[in-house]
């Protein structure tokens, strides 16, 4: 649906796609496509696309990076071990580099985002503003951390009219894409409908087979047995069906779904095999491991570790730890979404850097903790 988002943008000058005969408006986020339009407004070739892509995105990421290193007096020695932790690991570097995925920039917008809050850089807030205003239309997932982190901001910075500026952005984006909803489809799109297709893709979750097939196999290989009337014409109509008859799988089925989040969980802290294999010629899935996924697992798991007993020993001054309530905060509000839907191995890329850089600071910082 990327690339027919992209034609329709190139060619037709509109923004949607066709599904089912129904055209989508709002089936994903702008950012992806628009990115891609605007470089292939200079070059349509495949290479000249991700070469440009991830020139801009690393090279936002490595300036950022620079500056506030800078900024907060820290070493080369610092700045280079922060410019490589979207790469130090191969396959948070291979889903970074790709252009398909949306998790592709979320992966460094998102541990940005933390390196940001956790720092005084002095145009912090603005940089955070941006941030948080691109993250909106790259994925609906991130609904949640745009909504609550300038709340979060607001409580526990200092600064008085500058940490509303967050805030601001974050209503805007917000805006932005529900009136642009309204006006295509008649409906303000926000939380679960942010996109019209989230009922359906909802449907692989509201299913029996779902602790069948995940996290080994594809969830696109989940059968669903949901046959869509004729009478089928809007995305809206196309939308409310699915959650009809996930609603009603929800309430036959509770006991199943919450055993299907322990395995959702299981797979979040301790997965590192292949998931989401589809079958070979022979139809055989590899579910071999992967080598990336046990530094990564490891070093998420000792990064929860390591917050929980700061918090811990400086319980009385809880409010004050802001780099842990940052970090936890925003492994949550990022992990919430996948706990409802799935989550895959390239969707725990991002919170995988934020773990790194949590480490980084847990450890070069000087008046850290004697544990």
């Amino acid at each position: 649906m990327l690339f027919r988002s992209i034609y329709n943008l190139f060619y037709n000058k509109k923004y949607f796609t066709n599904f089912n005969d129904i055209n989508f408006y709002l089936q994903k986020t702008p950012a992806i496509p628009f990115l891609i339009l605007i470089i292939s407004l200079i070059s349509k070739n495949f290479y000249f696309i991700i070469i440009i892509k991830n020139i801009l995105v690393f090279s936002f990421y490595f300036f950022c990076c620079f500056k506030i290193s800078h900024y907060e007096n820290k070493n080369y020695l610092f700045f280079f071990i922060l410019l490589f932790i979207p790469i130090i690991i191969l396959y948070n570097f291979s889903v970074a580099i790709n252009f398909f995925y949306e998790d592709s920039l979320i992966a460094i917008l998102l541990p940005l985002l933390f390196l940001t809050l956790i720092t005084n850089y002095k145009y912090k807030y603005s940089l955070i503003s941006i941030i948080l205003f691109v993250l909106y239309f790259v994925k609906t997932s991130m609904f949640f951390i745009i909504s609550f982190v300038p709340i979060l901001i607001i409580f526990l910075e200092k600064k008085k009219i500058i940490k509303f500026l967050p805030f601001l952005f974050s209503l805007l984006a917000i805006l932005i894409w529900g009136f642009y909803g309204l006006n295509k489809t008649g409906r303000f799109p926000i939380l679960k409908t942010s996109s019209s297709i989230n009922s359906h893709v909802l449907a692989s979750v509201m299913n029996e087979n779902f602790h069948r097939y995940y996290p080994d196999k594809s969830t696109d290989l989940i059968p669903i047995y949901h046959k869509l009337p004729n009478n089928i014409k809007s995305e809206w109509s196309f939308y409310d069906f699915y959650e009809k008859k996930n609603q009603e799988y929800f309430e036959k089925n509770l006991s199943r779904y919450f055993k299907d989040l322990f395995i959702k969980l299981k797979f979040i802290f301790f997965g590192i095999n292949r998931d989401g294999a589809l079958p070979d010629q022979n139809g055989n899935f590899d579910n071999s491991i992967r080598i990336s996924l046990i530094f990564s697992k490891f070093l998420f798991n000792l990064s929860i570790i390591l917050s929980i007993l700061v918090l811990l020993k400086n319980f009385k001054t809880f409010f004050l730890q802001k780099k842990e309530i940052y970090f936890f905060s925003l492994v949550i509000l990022n992990l919430s979404p996948h706990l409802i839907a799935w989550a895959t191995s390239k969707h725990l890329v991002a919170i995988s850097n934020i773990s790194m850089i949590y480490l980084l600071f847990y450890f070069t910082d000087k008046n850290k903790l004697n544990l």
